[in-house]
């Protein structure tokens, strides 16, 4: 897997998560923050993301994560912190009392490229890292996590802030799909278009691959419902597999309970609070 691919599986990992557990992250640049018994500014985290820039490797020594796949941190609401690794999405409980953080062994999901050994290196090293958390600091949109030694483990930046695009007035492509339980993405088979327009009337319409569909549709700040989808009925048969993804997809739509925008990508949640469609605005 090239550093390109890498990118869009940590932009994947991102919304999946980010969806998954109904976070709504806070990309503004400063938040309340009150020193802490030692004079340090620390701040509350529920609700921030940060991009690593320096890990303890093996060796004891301070690395950067390797170019194009630096790992992602979110941290939930809801006591939950989520992400990518690199390649790898994961999720883990954690808890904050005052400056101190304990980070609950971290669950992920395995996919390695076969020639990308220092990734995999690289994604254990971190995820050992996070779970031996102890403390932790905020200082001048750096986030820096320490061990119970004190000793400096990991290092993050603040995420930057993105422009996100209206839900309507949008025409949005699909790029990944979730399979029946939200356990594998896939992409559009080669060749397909899938669109998704929402128009102000209260309806939405595209094309699914290779019929076109409409239904009506109601939305609130982050809630979204589509009901009694109605498609042409034209049937292909080239590429391979365009009239299979084409039920897949108006299921999952049919399923959509709310969204996320972050950024130019549209992310589809079913009841479940899992991510189920994940949309491109057109360049």
């Amino acid at each position: 897997m090239g550093r390109e691919g890498q990118n869009i599986l940590a932009k994947t990992a991102f919304l999946i998560i980010l969806a998954a557990c109904i976070v709504s992250v806070a990309w503004t640049g400063g938040a309340d923050t009150s020193p802490d018994e030692s004079s340090r500014v620390t701040e509350p985290l529920a609700g921030t993301a940060w991009n690593l820039v320096e890990f303890r490797a093996d060796n004891g020594s301070i690395a950067a994560p390797l170019s194009g796949a630096e790992p992602l941190l979110i941290f939930g609401e809801s006591g939950t912190v989520s992400g990518s690794a690199g390649c790898n999405l994961y999720t883990a409980s954690y808890r904050i009392n005052g400056s101190t953080i304990s980070v609950e062994p971290v669950i992920a999901t395995a996919a390695y490229p076969a020639n990308e050994q220092e990734l995999a290196q690289q994604e254990k090293r971190y995820c050992e890292l996070l779970v031996a958390a102890a403390s932790y600091r905020v200082e001048d949109g750096r986030l820096t996590i320490t061990g119970p030694s004190g000793r400096e483990l990991l290092a993050f930046a603040r995420a930057e802030q993105p422009e996100n695009l209206p839900l309507l007035e949008t025409e949005w492509h699909l790029a990944h799909y979730t399979n029946g339980n939200g356990s594998t993405v896939a992409s559009p088979v080669p060749g397909t278009d899938i669109t998704l327009v929402f128009d102000g009337d209260g309806t939405v319409s595209g094309s699914a691959g290779c019929n076109a569909y409409s239904a009506p549709y109601r939305v609130n700040e982050t809630g979204l419902a589509v009901e009694r989808v109605i498609a042409t009925k034209a049937s292909c048969t080239e590429p391979a597999g365009i009239m299979e993804q084409e039920q897949a997809y108006l299921d999952l739509l049919r399923s959509a309970a709310g969204y996320r925008i972050v950024g130019d990508t549209l992310a589809v949640i079913d009841g479940n609070g899992r991510a189920i469609l994940f949309f491109e605005a057109e360049a």
